[in-house]
């Protein structure tokens, strides 16, 4: 027994270090989209997950899943009466996504087309992995746009952020944009075993 608990270590292990190359890849084939060279530890998966306020049966939206680092997360929160709806625009981190965990309704499309899959007024969380400090004002704009439509009343807006990039322009706008729609903003303290180290916004309407 103890053999094979080794032996399903190594794989998982294996499995892992693949996914992580992939998003490598994926991130060397378009940095300004993906963001980041490497997926997020489970220190900052956790921290962001646990930051999100949402019921069991509810409709969570995760834009930008990249690999299903926070993805896997959410699931175990969400019972079967609920819903989780990931949109991904690379298709080495979709195939990834769909593959490892094929109860997620992974889309491959632009977070700014979010209002051709839920309704208005419909999420009760919606957690974004985007890179939101590579973005041109205009892209940033539609695409809060369509998450502010597509929250419910009191609905939740969870995001992290990079520390080095904390002063960046288009950081700060990110910024100016949650707090102008948003009633309440509240940032974490900063997630060090993260490469590269980050912080967590939670956002309420």
């Amino acid at each position: 027994m103890k053999s094979e608990g080794v032996g399903a270590g190594r794989i998982n292990r294996a499995g892992g270090v693949a996914s992580a190359l992939r998003f490598v890849g994926a991130f060397l084939e378009e940095p300004l989209t993906v963001g980041a060279f490497w997926p997020s530890s489970e220190e900052l998966s956790r921290a962001v997950v646990d930051s999100c306020v949402f019921p069991p049966w509810g409709i969570v939206v995760e834009l930008g899943p990249g690999t299903g680092s926070f993805t896997s997360l959410l699931l175990e929160r969400l019972e079967d009466r609920g819903r989780l709806l990931a949109l991904e625009i690379n298709p080495t981190n979709l195939a990834v996504l769909r593959l490892r965990l094929p109860r997620c309704a992974a889309i491959h499309d632009s977070a700014e087309n979010l209002d051709r899959y839920v309704g208005r007024g419909r999420a009760d969380c919606v957690v974004s992995g985007l890179a939101w400090g590579n973005m041109l004002p205009a892209t940033q704009d539609r695409i809060m746009n369509a998450i502010v439509r597509a929250l419910s009343p009191g609905g939740q807006f969870v995001a992290f952020a990079y520390a080095h990039a904390r002063y960046y322009p288009t950081t700060l706008r990110f910024r100016k944009l949650m707090f102008r729609e948003f009633a309440r903003v509240e940032t974490s303290p900063i997630i060090w075993r993260n490469l590269p180290p980050a912080y967590v916004y939670r956002c309420w309407r």
